[in-house]
């Protein structure tokens, strides 16, 4: 598993849940203090994506669950369940290579499928987002980039539900629970407190 000083967040672009908390940590302004892990949890779907009814029913019900936990999150069922592997390869790539940028991608990618409905397997969307956050194209150090595999083994085995927080601590945040819970861990996560008083 990765080691960080950050909060690890295992997610993957094409989970309302994720989506979700992503918008949480962005309003909390924490976005650079976590490390974005990206999963496929989903790894079976096509490459075109698929709107198969019992998908397209299974994607209405989590994203109507998401909008009675997260009411003010705008999320909208997207045309199709695209194939996330594409972007998060990207995304993993982004994280290592520039992690100054990757809270600004990440989140275009996030909100370019559930506000927007475009397709996440698209090479001419994810160009044209890495374009307006001041990355290099799409090359194929990006799509060689062996960490999807890597890290989605070792969540799948040890995890298995997303998001999943991890506090350097090792403390866990499993699931979307709900946003008070999610502020006050990710701020004992990622702040120091204040010296207290104790003997010396």
């Amino acid at each position: 598993m990765l080691t960080s000083s950050r909060v690890l967040v295992f997610s993957d672009f094409n989970c309302p849940f994720c989506f979700t908390l992503n918008e949480w940590i962005e309003a909390l302004d924490l976005g650079t203090r976590v490390r974005w892990v990206g999963v496929e949890h989903r790894p079976n779907l096509p490459t075109q994506g698929s709107n198969r009814s019992e998908d397209r029913e299974l994607m209405l019900s989590e994203v109507s669950e998401v909008r009675r936990r997260a009411p003010e999150v705008p999320v909208a069922p997207p045309p199709l369940w695209a194939n996330s592997r594409l972007a998060l390869t990207l995304q993993n790539a982004i994280e290592d290579d520039h992690p100054e940028r990757a809270p600004a991608l990440r989140s275009a990618l996030f909100r370019s499928y559930w506000s927007e409905g475009e397709d996440l397997a698209s090479r001419a969307l994810l160009d044209q987002l890495l374009g307006a956050n001041n990355l290099p194209a799409l090359d194929a150090h990006f799509l060689d980039e062996p960490t999807v595999d890597e890290h989605t083994t070792w969540w799948r085995q040890e995890l298995d539900r997303i998001p999943v927080m991890i506090a350097p601590t090792g403390a866990r945040h499993l699931g979307l629970q709900d946003k008070a819970t999610v502020e006050a861990f990710l701020h004992s996560a990622v702040f120091e407190p204040e010296p207290g008083a104790g003997c010396r």
